[in-house]
């Protein structure tokens, strides 16, 4: 394990919400949130093979990130001013060339907590204040840059002599990047850059907007090209320490779900079950992301009714990383046709879990589910057979290339994917059935993240 007096001898260098929908580029809610458990795995969450197969497959020399999804992945650190919600708060800089370095650009005031964990980081380079901002009041550009305050520390009081261990750590740790903080966020990424080999080179950024704040330090050499969709190649397939991270939130997440459909009873509403779930979820050591219950809009009639059947589609996160289950309910005895229902969701996904292998695409999936269903049933209702993975957000997976607007892509299954597939059933007037769960697609087959079982639970 990377240990905090590791990095203090040296800069560790690493080498070189409906249902099936596809997510935007922007950060998910709980973005803002802190790790869940002092005890995560803290390795590099990367995926070196895939990331340069696929910076050679688009002929890329490297990646800038400003989403904090893709900071994250890259560096493994969420910046405190993200969590305020600052504009350009951190960056993460991967070249392609393997003798150059990984970079994470932060404020001064992340320092502090990097000093804290006991994680893997790239280099770092920091930022700091422009000191004399007064002098560019009214410029949109200047020849020269601005200067820079020396750390977080030197604007505090400081009484050495009752320092505790770990405040003489994060003095440390301003004192060994002393006169090397950048002014701004802007000029720290152009240090970056030019230290990753980058300066003169065609990057995947995840936000255009990454070529205006370079602008701002004057730097046009860069060539930005839009790649949130490269991102999201590079993130399908997963790392075994990303594996290891999402079997414990598919464990968490199943487990407070269930946890919490063991408290309802009739006349519960939606705020007063997405309050157990959260506590639950708590209880595990995870942090909801959202709750369905009873379907999109919630219970039909506002509450939990005896007889009537019910979805939920449960999310929590633990490391950022989501779990995604999904269930019908019902309370007291269910009827023959619920029964009838159920059954049909689980010979669908019994069907897509006996072929889903490395080389089968998404549309196989759906194909074979459906059939399997209609075999099963003169009838088939309306029944969604949704694939799609899951990662460090729920949808975590590419669109389709060359389309003006997002649209799905019918993916081929890679080993190391970590994926679902939604069986949503929704009636109205008279009820809502839904079916999933969490696997690993190994290199012969699938691997359940949880628990598979009954589709229908009564309580």
């Amino acid at each position: 394990m990377f240990s905090r007096r590791d990095l203090l001898k040296g800069t560790l260098v690493l080498g070189g919400a409906a249902i099936g929908g596809v997510t935007s580029n922007s950060a998910s809610a709980n973005w803002g949130m802190p790790e869940t458990s002092i005890n995560t795995d803290g390795r590099s969450l990367i995926n070196l093979p895939h990331i340069h197969k696929i910076l050679e497959e688009n002929n890329l020399d490297g990646l800038v990130a400003v989403n904090p999804v893709n900071v994250f992945y890259l560096t493994n650190h969420v910046s405190f001013y993200d969590k305020m919600q600052r504009r350009d708060a951190s960056f993460a800089v991967f070249p392609r060339d393997k003798s150059k370095p990984t970079i994470l650009v932060v404020g001064s005031g992340d320092l502090w907590t990097i000093a804290n964990a006991a994680k893997e980081y790239p280099m770092i380079i920091p930022y700091s204040l422009p000191a004399n901002w007064q002098d560019f009041e009214g410029k949109t550009q200047s020849a020269k840059a601005p200067e820079a305050y020396s750390g977080f520390s030197t604007i505090w009081a400081q009484n050495p002599s009752g320092f505790s261990a770990r405040e003489k750590e994060w003095v440390a740790m301003d004192e060994k990047f002393k006169g090397e903080f950048s002014p701004t966020p802007e000029h720290a990424l152009v240090k970056a850059l030019k230290e990753a080999g980058l300066d003169k080179s065609k990057v995947a950024v995840d936000d255009i907007s990454i070529q205006l704040t370079l602008a701002r330090a004057g730097h046009d050499k860069t060539t930005c090209i839009e790649g949130d969709n490269i991102f999201r190649k590079i993130r399908v397939v997963k790392s075994n320490v990303e594996l290891g991270h999402m079997a414990n939130i598919a464990k968490m997440n199943q487990k407070a779900a269930m946890n919490m459909l063991s408290k309802l009873d009739k006349g519960v509403n939606n705020h007063e079950m997405d309050h157990i779930f959260r506590v639950e979820a708590a209880k595990q050591g995870a942090m909801v992301t959202w709750l369905v219950g009873g379907s999109v809009g919630g219970f039909p009639n506002g509450e939990l009714e005896e007889g009537v059947p019910f979805l939920i589609d449960a999310v929590s996160q633990s490391n950022y990383y989501h779990g995604d289950f999904a269930r019908t309910i019902v309370l007291g005895e269910p009827s023959k046709k619920v029964r009838e229902r159920t059954a049909l969701l689980q010979v669908g996904w019994q069907a897509a879990l006996q072929i889903m292998r490395p080389g089968v695409r998404y549309s196989e999936i759906e194909k074979v589910a459906r059939h399997a269903m209609a075999s099963k049933s003169v009838t088939v209702p309306p029944i969604g057979v949704i694939p799609h993975s899951v990662g460090l957000q729920h949808t975590d997976e590419p669109y389709r290339d060359n389309v003006p607007f997002l649209v799905k892509d019918d993916l081929v299954l890679e080993e190391n994917m970590t994926l679902t597939v939604d069986f949503p059933c929704l009636e109205l007037g008279w009820g809502n059935c839904h079916l999933e769960d969490l696997v690993r697609i190994t290199k012969d087959g699938v691997e359940p993240l949880a628990t598979i079982d009954d589709p229908l639970v009564i309580i």
